[in-house]
């Protein structure tokens, strides 16, 4: 069927609001589309439907010639149903057989035929009908001997047909089985006459309980206002979509208005869908873009950062490669190994500004978790420092101080490495060339920290708000070579630990950063 149908808006709303259960099928009698009332109706999903052949509906004999009917009237235009409209009997998914009024029609699409097909159920109508009947006979029976009663008992039931009737045309405009939401019938007044759904189980409230209540006043408070006046909008024939916000949940509210006999607008059939899981999926599709573009932005900064840094190593690795060549004696080695330091010291600064970005952006992705090991702590802190030793300077000297006696601790080894390599490599970057880096260890009640202390350049109280902040550099430290991404990662692995990350630092007197494992 041409999606131009399935798209109107017309088409969705009769869809969507119908009570009977509607079916379309093409001109071999296969499903293309069915309502949701069709679905309840039938104890049918809509993939057991769509795709398949519409006589599964049917009973015998009714099920073997179906395809005989469409058959002969496309040839011949003579309607058995078509255009008729006649009673009959369905045969439910689980093999109940019940009457139905079946109306069928022909339209086309794009010069192709299809055929709507419209089943109302007829169960209460016939035991209504049954139930009359029976009362007549009764009252045939009597009639001899009750002659003088007659009269009353006609219009006693009369009255009862009247109000069977009557009960039967409201029934058919509300839904009895209302899926995820209400759906109900409002007096001018705004007052609740009936109202039914899936939902009210989850409010915790009967049916019964809503009767006679307004229900412009069970609404949240800042909303009545607005509602009232799409609810008044409704009495005047309009049509009215609006949404409820209650708490964390979110309702699509649909109301339409409901004529009497005479033409006169006396009710408003009224219907709300719990759309929160529609609204959540909205605001996690928001919040994908907001970090794409939040990556996008880190990529950008990036660039504009690596642009600037890598050229300083790029261009003194150039200048030391060409020098190079110029020292071919033998007398001019120190030179060489000059140059060579400079090219590994710049390889090494390019690699870290690398990683930094890596592990940056494996952390946006969530690529990264915490996976806890139970290790031998003192070992891996010894293994830490050996591992950093080569990036301190000329006379730099580390001591490291344990006060903790817990032997053995369950923590993620790769993210507390990264954590302590970046703490002590700054330690070294940022500290006189003769200065003392101390790690040390304590214990209390609630854990161990792990400390990296330093007498170096420190850090502002201005600068120490946003020291965490990706690209974010110092003020005292513009001229030393980083790209501000550092602390930021150590903040953020810190978090995936489920640990805690303190800080102390002074202006030219150094500074100390403490890690708390839980134990």
């Amino acid at each position: 069927m041409a999606s131009t149908l399935k798209e109107s808006k017309i088409y969705q709303s009769l869809f969507a609001t119908s009570i009977d259960g509607i079916a379309i099928i093409d001109q071999r009698g296969i499903v293309q589309d069915v309502n949701q009332a069709m679905l309840d109706l039938m104890g049918y999903s809509r993939d057991e439907l769509i795709g398949h052949n519409i006589s599964i509906l049917m009973d015998s004999p009714h099920r073997e010639a179906h395809d005989s009917y469409l058959s002969n009237y496309q040839h011949t235009g003579e309607a058995k149903i078509i255009g008729i409209g006649r009673e009959v009997e369905a045969k439910c998914k689980d093999g109940t057989i019940f009457p139905i009024r079946l109306a069928v029609s022909e339209f086309e699409v794009d010069g192709t035929p299809y055929y709507t097909g419209i089943i109302h159920d007829l169960s209460e109508e016939y035991r209504i009908k049954e139930k009359l009947n029976e009362y007549a006979h009764k009252l045939e029976g009597k009639v001899k001997e009750r002659t003088v009663k007659l009269e009353t008992e006609i219009k006693l039931r009369e009255s009862a047909q009247k109000e069977l009737l009557s009960s039967q045309k409201l029934y058919e405009a509300i839904a009895q089985n209302f899926p995820n939401g209400t759906i109900g019938v409002l007096d001018r007044q705004f007052n609740i006459l009936f109202m039914e759904g899936t939902e009210l189980s989850e409010w915790g409230v009967g049916s019964e309980r809503l009767l006679d209540e307004n229900y412009i006043q069970l609404l949240p408070e800042e909303v009545r206002s607005e509602v009232k006046g799409h609810l008044e909008e409704v009495l005047k024939g309009g049509h009215r979509d609006f949404e409820i916000h209650s708490g964390e949940k979110v309702y699509l509210g649909r109301s339409v208005p409901l004529p009497n006999e005479h033409g006169d607008i006396d009710k408003i059939l009224q219907v709300d869908i719990n759309i929160t899981k529609e609204k959540q999926a909205e605001e996690e599709i928001y919040n994908a873009l907001i970090k794409e573009k939040q990556l996008n932005e880190l990529k950008s900064s990036f660039v504009s950062m690596a642009s600037h840094e890598f050229r300083t190593p790029l261009s003194s690795i150039q200048s030391s490669a060409s020098l190079i060549k110029r020292y071919t004696e033998l007398e001019q080695q120190d030179q060489r190994e000059r140059h060579i330091d400079k090219i590994y010291s710049n390889v090494k600064n390019l690699n870290i500004i690398l990683n930094d970005f890596l592990s940056l952006e494996k952390i946006e992705g969530g690529l990264i978790k915490n996976n806890p090991q139970e290790l031998q702590l003192l070992d891996f802190l010894n293994d830490i420092i050996e591992e950093t030793s080569p990036l301190k300077k000329d006379k730099q000297v580390v001591e490291f101080e344990v006060n903790h006696n817990t032997e053995f601790l369950s923590f993620d080894p790769f993210l507390l490495r990264n954590i302590l390599n970046n703490l002590i490599s700054n330690a070294f970057k940022y500290s006189m060339s003769e200065g003392v880096i101390k790690v040390r260890t304590s214990e209390d009640n609630e854990g161990i920290s792990i400390a990296v202390i330093d007498k170096g350049i420190g850090i502002s109280k201005e600068d120490q708000e946003q020291l965490f902040s990706r690209f974010f550099r110092a003020s005292n430290a513009i001229n030393i070579q980083g790209t501000g991404l550092g602390l930021n990662i150590v903040k953020r692995y810190v978090q995936l630990m489920n640990a805690e990350l303190t800080f102390d630092s002074e202006l030219n007197k150094g500074s100390t950063f403490s890690i708390r494992l839980k134990t």
